[in-house]
């Protein structure tokens, strides 16, 4: 998993813990962990973004072709009418489900080890939030 990606799910999961009480947040992330490497979870995971990449890649154009059309759009005009998705978005397309297959499981054993790292950012996360807080004037506050 590339370090972008995997300081993204750092912050997110930094962003899940924040409100929890201390002693709560060490054992959600502990949680985390347990459940992201759990092999298990990996599988059932995989299995369903395999089937949901599958189904999204069989999806029919036409509607979208007929909804481009009603707006005056004519993006899509010279798209065969019955074609897939995965027609139009070329060969890369159908080894998606093999990528995600082979991926998902190493993307969330990454996330499990990097769920114990989160603790240790939340002080920097929770800093960064009193920051951009106080930068924001009071009248676009909510």
């Amino acid at each position: 998993m590339p370090l972008r990606q995997k300081f993204i799910v750092a912050c997110l999961a930094a962003s899940a813990l924040t409100p929890l009480p201390a002693s709560a947040r060490d054992s959600e992330a502990a949680d985390v962990a347990k459940r992201l490497s759990d092999p298990a979870n990996q599988v059932a995971a995989t299995v369903a973004l395999t089937a949901l990449s599958e189904a999204l890649l069989d999806i029919r154009i036409e509607p979208l072709r007929k909804a481009l059309a009603a707006a005056g759009s004519d993006a899509a005009h010279d798209l065969p009418p019955d074609a897939r998705l995965r027609d139009i978005a070329g060969p890369e397309a159908q080894e998606l489900p093999g990528t995600i297959g082979k991926r998902v499981p190493q993307a969330m054993s990454a996330a499990a080890g990097m769920a114990g790292a989160v603790q240790d950012m939340l002080p920097e996360l929770k800093a960064a939030a009193d920051k951009l807080k106080h930068a924001i004037p009071d009248q676009y506050r909510q």
